[in-house]
């Protein structure tokens, strides 16, 4: 199992899709950096408090579907080219091959993102220095922007294990996409018509609730979770779509 995890952290990580998302993402943070850095100073001054945490939210988000592309990607390009068949000529024990797949889009979606993040606090220094209002930050609040970014990671891996599960659910990158397009529009668009109680249970609320990128970071977001049990759900989440994964993958045929 360990030797299978490596070999694919060694695949995902030098895929030439990761890399090109890997430039996508700091040539966006990039113009992210020098727009706020124009944009800011005199009547519109750089607020740290507020300004920060907005961004690192907004950042987590777009990480969140970077991730689950990264992993829908890493399992949907072997079937396209077959070269799952060759993996599990080698591994035939299905599920420990999507465990490692998924554990690996996960870890590589984590920490690609932390670093993403960090560059984005990097990015927006130069407006917080020259431009910047609202007072002297507190080493609390540093705690809490580390707590928010360590949090919008892990959503991003959570996401990439997503990927994965629904890629062996659908088989294929495409029909993962669908798969999450599909929620989104007959779910979670048509959830608050039912009743706000039900939106309260569904990924996106429990996807902020977790993030919980507010004015105040880390406090529970009104109508979701406390964060520890955003956490929960998100894991529970996780670990059910891939046991469903790992019943469509053992049943399907990918000779």
């Amino acid at each position: 199992m360990t030797e299978l995890f490596a070999a694919d952290l060694l695949r995902i990580v030098w895929r030439p899709f990761t890399r090109a998302l890997a430039v996508v993402v700091i040539v966006v943070i990039a113009i992210t950096g020098v727009s706020v850095f124009l944009q800011s100073g005199g009547a519109h001054p750089f607020t740290t408090f507020t300004a920060l945490p907005t961004g690192l939210g907004s950042a987590a988000a777009l990480l969140t579907l970077a991730g689950f592309v990264l992993g829908a990607t890493s399992l949907g390009a072997d079937y396209a080219s077959r070269a799952l068949t060759t993996l599990l000529t080698w591994e035939p024990r299905r599920d420990r091959v999507l465990a490692a797949r998924a554990a690996a889009g996960a870890a590589v979606a984590a920490c690609g993102s932390l670093a993403a993040l960090a560059l984005l606090c990097l990015a927006l220094l130069p407006a917080a220095l020259a431009h910047g209002g609202g007072g002297a930050v507190t080493g609390g609040w540093y705690f809490a922007m580390a707590g928010l970014a360590l949090r919008g990671a892990l959503l991003a891996g959570c996401a990439a294990a997503i990927g994965v599960s629904c890629a062996a659910i659908g088989g294929g990158t495409g029909a993962a996409l669908a798969i999450a397009a599909l929620y989104l529009i007959a779910v979670e668009r048509t959830a608050p018509a039912i009743g706000h109680w039900l939106s309260r249970w569904l990924f996106v609320t429990v996807a902020r609730s977790w993030v919980a990128a507010g004015p105040h970071p880390g406090e529970a977001v009104p109508g979701g979770h406390a964060i520890v049990t955003s956490g929960l759900l998100l894991l529970l989440a996780v670990l059910a779509l891939l046991a469903l994964a790992s019943w469509a993958l053992s049943r399907r045929d990918v000779a």
